[in-house]
């Protein structure tokens, strides 16, 4: 019981070093708008001859696998699990 709760504690820690309030997203396949993946989190979209640039904690290339993306959000399910609250926020298309 005690190693848990040093776990729980030692994993909350991290997750509030990484950022409470993380902002990840995922350029996916498609015609309008096209966006570029750049370096550190950076998105370029490019949107009626005019290019608009975003800076995200994580971002997620077209070739990212639903598995890369569980990979990151993970550590939110854990904390949630260990009583932690949490909150996680997706919007956009599945694919399907």
């Amino acid at each position: 019981v005690v190693a848990e709760n040093v776990r729980r504690s030692l994993h909350n820690q991290m997750q509030e070093l990484k950022g409470n309030i993380r902002i990840f997203t995922r350029v996916r396949p498609g015609a309008e708008p096209a966006m570029l993946l750049g370096s550190d989190g950076e998105v370029e979209m490019s949107l009626n001859d005019a290019t608009h640039k975003f800076k995200f904690d994580l971002a997620f290339a077209q070739s990212s696998s639903q598995e890369d993306v569980f990979g990151e959000v993970s550590q939110f399910v854990q904390s949630a699990v260990d009583g932690y609250n949490v909150s996680l926020f997706a919007y956009g298309q599945t694919g399907t």
